[in-house]
């Protein structure tokens, strides 16, 4: 298995925390699983470790340093660490899981140590790239491994699964460098207090962000579970070096940050409803207030679905007068994902017989076929898949098969996880966008209304109109009620008639649905 990851909710999936992969498949077959090979240490590609290592007899991770470092920090949060069997790799190490021989390569991203995957198989080698791109000056100044890429090119590679998120994009992706110099010019000529939110998994853009602190002698004050973790964890393992007075959490030294040199490095940068910089927007941080004085720098682009949220923290901020830089007025991000070039690049270095292009939307991931036809792969040598799917290899072909396995959305919502159903999504949707009417209904214990059902709504319609609405809904509710008794002898089916009656009549009122739930009390 390569990487454990899980994805963010989609916009109609009220109350979602995360989405995790269905791993019944894996979990029907655990006994044929000889390690799980992590890639790197976004939460894309280890969050779901903790939800699903259990399920599978924690088997063997396997990843660099610096990625099971966090995948350690993510484990510590379950309590999971103890029966966890994590192994830490070098790119240059070479090991055996079962009848596969793996090796790696070093890869650019968004954070350090960052790895793609050689897999030795009986019919052939498989590339899996990982999620990459191609910088030639990177912040950490660790190139990728081009060297061995180019190496796997006279080594009759069977096939490439390539990371397909920017296919669309033409050129190459900006280095990271350039958003250093960015930082540095921005930190340099502030002339108050500045502000940077950005992802706390971006190790070396805190490098960055510190060498410029120290040059123009800002200090640096920390807000965010996740920074302030993930920049300790950092330092500890050596991929973060500043001076030792350098950085500071910011609880506890609010009298320092109010100085004109601070700098506040935060979480937030997607508008997230509990993030440090949100709770800054809002006045509700307990350590930091925004003053006109202040400039605030989204160093972040948004992650898709995101946008909203961004836009009203950034509106939040505006309105106090605080100056607020963004991607689309300065370089202050790029992605860690190859654009159209890098993609190229590495079809180039590789030469794969067959390319199956990976992680991204469908329309990313046709895009993605085209460059690698245009870089002389046979359009019949290429597979575009979906979840679900399955491909199979020999030694002289690699094919989509008919079979497919399990692959619905496995649902994490608070503590518990699983299937929440259709009909819990369904039901969340309705009320958000039409309000929920509650019937009650009294019967005695022959079976006779005993009054009139009553109502109650909650963001159902306006006061104005409450009243004779109201009244037509209850006269309504009345009737199906009679009716129902008359036809139906259970509690759920008369409950489900009153339910579709009053939906009939709510929508005929006022074009609205609103989740409507009958209860039915027997005195």
């Amino acid at each position: 298995v390569i990487d454990m990851g899980f994805q963010f909710p989609e916009e109609d999936m009220l109350g979602v925390d995360y989405v995790l992969p269905d791993f019944t498949y894996v979990q029907k077959n655990k006994h044929k699983l000889r390690g799980v090979l992590i890639t790197h240490g976004h939460l894309d590609h280890i969050g779901a470790i903790p939800y699903i290592s259990p399920k599978l007899d924690n088997p063997n991770f396997y990843g660099t340093k610096l990625t099971m470092g966090l995948v350690t920090k993510r484990l510590e949060e379950f309590g999971l660490v103890g029966s966890s069997k994590l192994n830490t790799i070098s790119p240059d190490d070479e090991i055996r899981l079962g009848c596969f021989k793996i090796r790696f390569f070093r890869v650019n991203h968004s954070i350090p140590d960052c790895v793609g995957i050689i897999i030795e198989t009986p019919v052939g080698l498989v590339v899996h790239t990982g999620d990459f791109k191609f910088d030639f000056n990177p912040a950490d100044g660790v190139l990728a491994d081009f060297d061995k890429l180019a190496r796997l090119g006279k080594q009759n590679v069977l096939a490439l699964f390539s990371d397909s998120t920017n296919a669309t994009k033409p050129g190459h992706t900006m280095s990271e460098s350039v958003i250093g110099k960015t930082l540095d010019r921005i930190i340099a000529e502030t002339p108050k207090r500045l502000v940077i939110a950005s992802f706390s998994s971006l190790i070396g853009r805190m490098q960055q962000i510190f060498d410029s602190a120290v040059t123009h002698k800002r200090k640096v004050f920390i807000s965010g579970r996740s920074m302030i973790s993930n920049i300790a964890m950092a330092k500890d393992l050596g991929y973060l070096n500043y001076p030792k007075d350098l950085v500071m959490d910011l609880r506890g030294n609010k009298r320092l940050a109010q100085k004109d040199n601070a700098l506040i490095l935060t979480t937030g940068s997607q508008g997230e409803s509990l993030a440090a910089l949100t709770r800054i927007a809002l006045d509700e941080h307990h350590d930091f207030k925004l003053l006109k004085s202040d400039t605030v720098v989204f160093s972040s682009s948004p992650i898709m679905g995101n946008e909203r949220a961004i836009i009203a923290v950034s509106n939040k901020i505006s309105r106090k007068g605080v100056n607020v830089i963004n991607n689309k007025i300065m370089d202050v991000h790029t992605s860690g994902h190859g654009q159209q070039e890098d993609l190229k690049m590495m079809i180039s270095l590789v030469k794969p017989r067959f390319f199956i292009p990976v992680h991204g939307e469908y329309y990313m991931r046709a895009a993605h076929v085209e460059l690698a036809v245009e870089k002389g792969i046979d359009r019949k040598n290429t597979i575009l898949v979906d979840n679900g799917d399955v491909i199979e290899a020999d030694a002289n072909s690699v094919y989509q098969s008919k079979e497919k396995v399990e692959s619905n959305y496995i649902l994490v919502d608070g503590k518990g996880f699983g299937d929440l159903g259709a009909k819990v999504l369904s039901d969340r949707q309705a009320m958000s966008q039409n309000g929920v009417l509650v019937v009650s209904i009294l019967f005695d214990k022959n079976g006779t209304l005993k009054k009139d059902p009553e109502i109650i709504s909650h963001g159902f319609i306006y006061m104005g109109e409450e009243k004779r609405i109201m009244q037509e809904m209850t006269k309504a509710a009345k009737i199906a009620v009679e009716k129902a008794v008359t036809q139906k002898t259970k509690k759920s089916e008369i409950e489900q008639y009153v339910k579709s009656h009053l939906d009939r009549v709510a929508n005929d009122i006022i074009e609205r649905r609103p989740l409507i739930v009958p209860v039915i009390h027997v005195v």
